[in-house]
């Protein structure tokens, strides 16, 4: 028989909510503690937004560095109900490569974008960092 859940709150958590009267003041006030008011979610999905149009591969970052920093801002993105789809992510990683990477821009331009997976991509690009751009280093 499996054990019975216990689902506890921290003493900090008990005091944010004790002089709460229902449930639905609990859960407000939780929710605002975690995860903001709308004005700070507004905020940070314009933060975030920001950071994606703005997306560039640094230099001397690798690609999985690149496509860690892309992920998290996607994952961040979807989490407040923001979603990108696929394929606009792969021509955004696409148009932050440097120039360096045109060659094999080019050969992937050439493929059908809307049916390539992300990581599909990434693998591409990884092999590409390895084979070529690790030997003109």
């Amino acid at each position: 028989m499996p054990k019975p859940r216990t689902f506890c709150i921290s003493d900090e958590e008990y005091e944010k909510i004790s002089s709460c009267e229902t449930a639905k003041e609990i859960w407000n006030k939780l929710e605002v503690t975690y995860e903001g008011t709308n004005k700070v979610k507004e905020t940070r999905i314009n933060l975030l937004v920001r950071d994606y149009e703005l997306f560039q591969m640094k230099d001397g970052e690798s690609v999985e560095e690149m496509f860690s920093r892309f992920s998290k801002i996607i994952g961040d993105l979807k989490s407040f109900g923001r979603p990108i789809e696929s394929g606009e992510h792969i021509r955004k990683i696409l148009r932050s490569l440097p120039t360096i990477s045109q060659p094999k821009i080019i050969a992937l331009e050439c493929r059908d974008l809307d049916k390539m997976s992300y990581d599909e991509l990434r693998g591409d690009l990884i092999t590409f960092e390895k084979t070529h751009l690790d030997r003109q280093i």
